[in-house]
C-alpha cells in the first residue's frame, strides 16, 4: 500500500464516540502545511487548517500514533516517516495556487490544485464537483490536459480557444501541468474552504 493511500485509509478511520468535526482532506492539508513549515506551533496550525482544538489534537494523535508527527512543546514536525509520506502526497499534488475570482469556476474565492497523472480517472467530472460542495465549498471544476490543450472531458477541446481568458498562461506557468494530469479549480466563499474543497476533489482521483 503506498503512503498515500495509508493516509487517506487512517484519515477514514472512524474512532468511538461523537463523530469527529474534520474531514478526510484536513489531514492531507495537515500533511501538507507541516511539511512546508518544517516546523509549526499547534494553535498556529489549526488556525491554519480551520479547526478547533479539539480536531487538530485528534488528527495529531492519529498521525503521532502512526509514526508521521512528532508534537513537543516547540511545536508539530514530521518525523521520517511523515516526510516521506509528505513527499509521496506532493508528488502526486505537487502544486496549488490561489487564483483571483475568475470564470473557470464558481465561488468568490478559488484555488486551482494539480494531480499529477489524474486525469486519466477524470470521467465527467461530477464526483469531483460533489466533493468539493460536500465539504462546504461553492463548486469545482476539473480540466484535463491533453495534446498540450486544456480540456474539459465531454465539454470542451480547448478551452483556451474556447474560453480565453490571461488564467490558462498563469496556470502553465505556475503550475506546470504535463499531458494526461488534471487540474481541479475550486471555488468557495472563504479561501480556507477553497483549498479544502479542491483537496476533496483530489481525493476522488487518489484513491
Amino acid at each position: 500500500m503506498s503512503e498515500v493511500a495509508k493516509i487517506l485509509r487512517m484519515a477514514g478511520e472512524r474512532e468511538r464516540g461523537p463523530l469527529p468535526s474534520f474531514v478526510e482532506p484536513h489531514l492531507l492539508l495537515v500533511l501538507l502545511v507541516t511539511g512546508e513549515s518544517g516546523r509549526i506551533g499547534r494553535q498556529a496550525l489549526a488556525k491554519r487548517v480551520g479547526l478547533g482544538e479539539g480536531a487538530i489534537r485528534t488528527i495529531l494523535k492519529r498521525l503521532r500514533d502512526d509514526g508521521y508527527m512528532e508534537v513537543n512543546a516547540s511545536g508539530c514536525s514530521l518525523t521520517k516517516s511523515g516526510f516521506v509520506a509528505y513527499r509521496a502526497l506532493r508528488k502526486l499534488i505537487p502544486a496549488r495556487l490561489r487564483l483571483d475570482s475568475t470564470t473557470l469556476t464558481v465561488g468568490r474565492e478559488q484555488l486551482a490544485l494539480l494531480v499529477r497523472g489524474g486525469g486519466s480517472r477524470v470521467g465527467n467530472g461530477i464526483p469531483q464537483r460533489d466533493a468539493a460542495i460536500k465539504v462546504g465549498a461553492s463548486g469545482a471544476t476539473t480540466y484535463v490536459l491533453r495534446d498540450s490543450r486544456f480540456q474539459i472531458p465531454g465539454d470542451s477541446s480547448d478551452c483556451e480557444r474556447d474560453f480565453p481568458s490571461p488564467v490558462w498562461k498563469k496556470l502553465r506557468r505556475e503550475l506546470g501541468p504535463s499531458d494526461g494530469d488534471a487540474i481541479i479549480v475550486c471555488g468557495a466563499e472563504e479561501e480556507l474552504l477553497s483549498e479544502i474543497g479542491a483537496l476533496s476533489a483530489a481525493i476522488t482521483l487518489l484513491r
